[in-house]
């Protein structure tokens, strides 16, 4: 019979590779680790997984079911979340926070953080791709804890990295220039991964 612990490995690489790869809260984790180190962007980590824990436990609860089931409300989170989005990427490409005069931008809060994952389009396809592909009916909280536990782990792990390069990066951010082009290329970055949000469907 199948157990929770035989999916381990292949819900363990899933995970990862779904971490690990460029989406919103990666290149805003690059840009806040550039911008502020990785003390001050400890907030933003422990938001996003604390969001999308949440996610993993809406999905499992039916959540995206009902959102299938009223269209209506699906839109209306995902115009809600692409504008969030939109900001953060006008905030981004309007400030300097490099720079030694003016005001600097602040690193997302731990509840800003939690909230973004709400319009996260990659987030909620990899709550449900994990909710459907590794839950067991016969032990189904058992195995949506054990997702949990992995996603969350291995998802720290990836953050902590794209953190890491950011705060690499900044060393080459001595000039006004290269520190406007750094923040526009996350800016379009960012852009492309949530471009797929305007036309898919949970």
């Amino acid at each position: 019979m199948t157990t929770v612990w035989d999916f381990m490995p292949a819900m363990s690489l899933f995970a990862f590779v779904t971490a690990m790869t460029p989406g919103p809260n990666n290149f805003l984790l690059a840009s806040s680790g550039a911008q502020f180190g990785f003390r001050k962007s400890w907030r933003h980590l422990i938001g996003i997984r604390l969001g999308v824990i949440g996610l993993i436990l809406l999905c499992a609860c039916g959540v995206a079911v009902a959102l299938q089931s009223h269209p209506s409300w699906y839109q209306a989170m995902k115009f809600v979340g692409s504008a969030y989005m939109l900001w953060l990427v006008i905030k981004l490409l309007f400030t300097n926070p490099f720079s030694g005069t003016g005001t600097k931008s602040k690193p997302l809060n731990v509840t800003q953080a939690t909230l973004f994952q709400l319009g996260n389009i990659k987030a909620w396809m990899g709550s449900l791709a994990l909710i459907t592909s590794y839950s067991l009916p016969s032990h189904y909280w058992l195995s949506i804890t054990l997702i949990a536990f992995v996603f969350t782990t291995v998802g720290l792990l990836a953050n902590l990295f794209w953190t890491w390069v950011g705060k690499k990066l900044s060393i080459y951010l001595n000039s006004p220039f290269k520190q406007h082009l750094f923040n526009f290329i996350l800016a379009v970055m960012i852009l492309l991964s949530i471009a797929p949000v305007l036309t898919s469907s949970i």
